[in-house]
This record gives structure tokens, C-alpha cells and sequence, in this order.
């Protein structure tokens, strides 16, 4: 295993709230649509096509804040709830280096999840382009809750769904304080959720 994912799991469970409190979620409403972003020069964004499992697996192992993937995993927690043609990845030549997607895991939403971004090519819009692909496909499908679901310690990933236009959303009794900490953690600019949220 690499050093920088033993340091990222290590880190991933000591953030984690107590057992049995669910990820927090955010909410994307229409009026709050991204808007389209374009991959940068020597990328493309294009939707998923038969034969991307590998690529698509190994760029969900490849940073370690997901846990461990196998083809089974893709299988079971991907593939089975994928909504078709909203899988989109951004390839930078002949390396899939972001991705995002929606997923029916419920008739009550939209989910849009397993955003990735290889540790190697972030910082440069990628993850923001294959998120905002995905959020704008869900927008798309007949009229359903949009969410995310995401962990309190992933600071970086919060600030692009924050950014992307996703919006806190305290469905849980957990979810207040641990909002509140997220947001304080995130800085000045998220200030704003913590008066809308009354937190």
C-alpha cells in the first residue's frame, strides 16, 4: 500500500463521525445549475463506454479516500445503480484521470456520486468538470431531489461541491454540529450556510 494512502485512511478514520450517523449530504436545486466547464487543453470529457471498467476501477482505488475497489465493487455499487449516459470521465490522453456520475439508488433522488479525481492531476478543473457534467445530467432527468453524500473530512471535495452549487443539507440529527464544524473548517468564503442553516 502507498504512504500516502495509509496517512489518507488513517486520517479518514479519525475525522469520521461515530458509527451509524450517515454521510452528510448536500442538495443541488435547479436554480443553482453549474455551469458547463470545459476540460483543459489536452483532456476530454466523454461519457462512459464499454471496456472504461478497468480505467473507471482504477481510478477509483487510485486515491484511497474511497476505500478499496475490486471489479466486484464496481459492480455492486456503481454499474447496478448507474443511470445511463451519466457517467462522465475526463481523459487526459490515454489516462482517465477524473469522473463522476449519477446514480438511482433510491426513487426519491438523484444521486450524484463516486466523484474521483486521480491524486496526480488534481488542481487543475478536472474533478470540476466531470462534476458539473454529471450535476448538469441530473438536472436533466425527470424532476427528483439532486444529492451528494460525502464524508466531514474531505475538505477539498467540499469545497468543489460547495463551489459547483450543491448546498448543505441537515437531514440527520447529527448533522447540524457536524455541518457546522465542516463549514467553519472551510473558511470565510462558506460563511453564508452557517445563517442559512442556523447553525
Amino acid at each position: 500500500m502507498r504512504p500516502i494512502r495509509r496517512l489518507v485512511r488513517a486520517l479518514g478514520r479519525r475525522l469520521r463521525p461515530r458509527p451509524g450517523a450517515p454521510q452528510l449530504r448536500l442538495r443541488l436545486e435547479p436554480e443553482r445549475a453549474p455551469q458547463p466547464v470545459a476540460p483543459p487543453t489536452g483532456c476530454d470529457l466523454r461519457r462512459f463506454a464499454p471496456g472504461d471498467e478497468g480505467d473507471w476501477l482504477d481510478l477509483l482505488d487510485d486515491g484511497g479516500e474511497l476505500g478499496p475497489w475490486t471489479r466486484q465493487r464496481l459492480a455492486s455499487e456503481a454499474l447496478a445503480y448507474l443511470v445511463p449516459g451519466t457517467q462522465w470521465f475526463v481523459w487526459c490522453g490515454p489516462v482517465l484521470a477524473a469522473g463522476a456520475g449519477v446514480y438511482e439508488r433510491s426513487p426519491a433522488g438523484w444521486e450524484v456520486g463516486w466523484v474521483a479525481t486521480r491524486p496526480e492531476y488534481r488542481r487543475r478543473g478536472l474533478g470540476r468538470c466531470a462534476l458539473t457534467a454529471a450535476a448538469l445530467s441530473a438536472l436533466s432527468l425527470p424532476r427528483r431531489p439532486v444529492w451528494l453524500f460525502t464524508d466531514d473530512h474531505r475538505d477539498a471535495a467540499m469545497r468543489l461541491y460547495l463551489r459547483a452549487g450543491f448546498e448543505p443539507d441537515a437531514h440527520h440529527p447529527s448533522h447540524p454540529k457536524r455541518w457546522r464544524a465542516v463549514l467553519i473548517r472551510l473558511g470565510p468564503e462558506f460563511a453564508g450556510y452557517l445563517d442559512a442553516l442556523q447553525l
